[in-house]
């Protein structure tokens, strides 16, 4: 009984001590331009797909391969001061036909036009409005989950992005460490 106090005490003593340091820690955080971050990725593509059993229906013949090259660019901004705050994030990215040749285009890589050729370049340009408050994080309109349900592809030459809100919370492993020895 009375280590059983002891523990419950510690806990609370734990719970209280960490509590307020919490709600602190989000007053200063990094403000809007001071937590942004700008990142620029170059990215070539090549591939090539032999059929040696037949020839491949898009193009013909035994065979297929296109080279390409993207320039993937995305900003995304701190958050304002205080418990709430709100952010930007933003991307702009492009496409480019390096090579594809007569009769091999194929593997999907570039969007074709009505006679299956590959296009020069194609881009795409989107962003988020993002609201935080205490650990959790709400993003509005062009969004990159990373979710069990469903998850952003980045297997191709531009990565896939959806439109729609995302919610996330960003709980600590220590916080929630500290949440289950508190209850035992």
């Amino acid at each position: 009984m009375v280590n059983r106090t002891k523990l419950s005490i510690a806990a609370l003593a734990v719970l209280i001590g960490s509590g307020p340091s919490m709600v602190f820690a989000q007053d200063e955080a990094e403000g809007f331009i001071e937590g942004s971050s700008l990142t620029v990725l170059n990215r070539n593509f090549y591939f090539n797909r032999d059929y040696r059993k037949g020839q491949s229906a898009s193009t013909g013949n035994g065979y297929s391969e296109t080279w390409a090259h993207a320039i993937i660019t995305k900003f995304e901004s701190g958050y304002t001061q205080g418990t709430f705050g709100v952010g930007v994030d933003a991307f702009a990215m492009i496409g480019m036909k390096l090579d594809t040749g007569d009769g091999r285009n194929g593997g999907n890589v570039m969007p074709v036009n009505n006679e299956g050729q590959a296009q020069d370049e194609y881009t795409k340009v989107g962003g988020a409005a993002k609201v935080r408050a205490f650990d959790t994080e709400i993003k509005i309109g062009d969004v990159f989950p990373t979710a069990p349900v469903v998850a952003s592809g980045d297997s191709r030459l531009l990565p896939q992005s959806f439109q729609g809100v995302l919610a996330s919370n960003n709980v600590s492993m220590d916080c929630r460490y500290r949440a289950v020895a508190c209850t035992r």
